[in-house]
Order: C-alpha cells, then structure tokens, then sequence
C-alpha cells in the first residue's frame, strides 16, 4: 500500500498541491500545502487500508486532505493547527520583544539628548526654564508661566524654541 501510495504521490504531486491550496484558500487558514499533504499521507499509512491501484490511493489521500481542511474537531486538523499557533506564539514574542527593546532604545536615546541639552546649553534663561519643565514637573504652559509670572504667550514661546532645538539635536544625534 505505502508503495503505491508513494508512486501515486511522486507522479501527480501537482495535482494533489492543486486539490489542497483549494480547499486551503476555502478555510482561511494559515496552513501550508506541504503540512497538510504529509499529514495526510502519515495518517494514510497509519489506517494502512487496502489499496491495490492508485485511483485508491487517490481517493483515501485526497478525503484524507479535505477532512484535515474542512472538518472540523479531527485530530489532524487540531495538530495542524496547535502547531501553527505554536509558531505564530514564538513568533509573536519575539516580534513583542523586538518592539520592546527599540521602544526602550528610543527612550534611552531621547533620555541622552536630553541630558546632552541640559549640559550644553549655554543660554541661562534657555536652561533654567528648561530644568522647571523637565525636572520639577511644571509641565504645561500655563504652570509654567505661573512659576516664573509670565504670560502663557512667551511660555510657549520659549518651550517651542526649546522643543525645536531638542528635536533638532536628537535628528543630529540619530544620524551620527
């Protein structure tokens, strides 16, 4: 029978992708040909049935494939499946991971740039509004004219200016 079953295969292995990418595209899921064909053929072997020609074999294969598509709940099928939301899990973290850590670099960099302004911003006036806004937390416009007693309108004036400059410097800083 496996014989058979093998010779069958190897003659008509376009066909039998064919008949499968078919019934693949049906379900929606993410299955590959190749996958269901090998399970099909192993769960073939395992019945072991009594094929004496190849339009048998045919037969048994290809009811073998649809039901692995289209039923639902077979054990195959539910295989197939675990196995493809094992990959999709591991693939998945990874992906997460990755996000993770280039969120992180990209606020360790803006972290850098600002400390690097802070450093090297010689302008007294520049400097000291911007230690209220980032370090003691006077984080509007309005809280920060009410600090220093002056109109929202050069508030944010001067943080604009500030912000412009911080931009500018990590553009520099990320091309370098």
């Amino acid at each position: 029978m496996k014989g058979i079953l093998d010779q069958y295969i190897e003659n008509n292995y376009i066909e039998v992708k064919k008949y499968t990418d078919y019934f693949i595209s049906r379900s929606k899921l993410n299955l590959t040909s190749e996958a269901v064909i090998s399970n099909a053929y192993l769960k073939l072997v395992q019945i072991n049935p009594d094929i004496k020609e190849d339009y048998e074999a045919k037969g048994y294969l290809f009811h073998l494939i649809k039901s692995e598509i289209i039923w639902n709940g077979t054990a195959s099928k539910l295989e197939l499946v675990n196995c493809l939301n094992v990959d999709q899990q591991k693939d998945e973290k990874i992906d997460e991971y990755l996000i993770n850590l280039a969120e992180e670099i990209k606020i360790q960099n803006y972290i850098a740039t600002l400390e690097l302004y802070k450093q090297t911003q010689t302008d007294r006036v520049k400097k000291i509004f911007f230690e209220t806004y980032y370090d003691k937390g006077y984080n509007t416009v309005r809280s920060i004219a009410a600090h220093f007693n002056i109109s929202s309108f050069a508030a944010h004036g001067l943080l604009t200016e500030i912000k412009e400059e911080i931009r500018e410097l990590l553009k520099h800083e990320s091309q370098n």
